[in-house]
């Protein structure tokens, strides 16, 4: 029998940039609802990946956009993901990351009709 080659994913720390403010996210924990979990004031509005309220950019690390019924991807603009931005409410963060987000303010729900 082989030992360690499945290594257990372990929590990853997430940071706030301008306030410093941290928080942790468990393997495979959307961004925004570890942000929940931990009374963090992310902007947001349908929680579902359709309006782009939660939109935040990833300055530092690296994470993924598990599979899904929608694509957030949608609601951003080609340059707006070229420079890290993500959708939080559909984007997992697979490394320590670094976001910048104004927590606190409310989203301009750029995809809602």
């Amino acid at each position: 029998m082989v030992f360690g080659l499945f290594k257990k994913k372990e929590p990853v720390k997430v940071t706030i940039k301008g306030t410093g403010e941290t928080f942790m996210c468990n393997p495979d924990e959307l961004l925004m609802k570890a942000a929940f979990r931990q009374k963090v004031d992310w902007p947001h509005s349908c929680k579902v990946g359709s309006c782009g309220s939660c939109r935040a950019t990833i300055v530092e690390g690296e994470g993924k956009y598990p599979s899904s019924p929608c694509d957030p991807t949608t609601l951003l603009h080609k340059e707006e993901m070229d420079n890290g931005m993500v959708i939080a409410c559909q984007w997992v963060p697979t490394t320590d990351v670094t976001v910048d987000v104004e927590i606190g303010k409310e989203g301009d729900k750029r995809g809602m009709v």
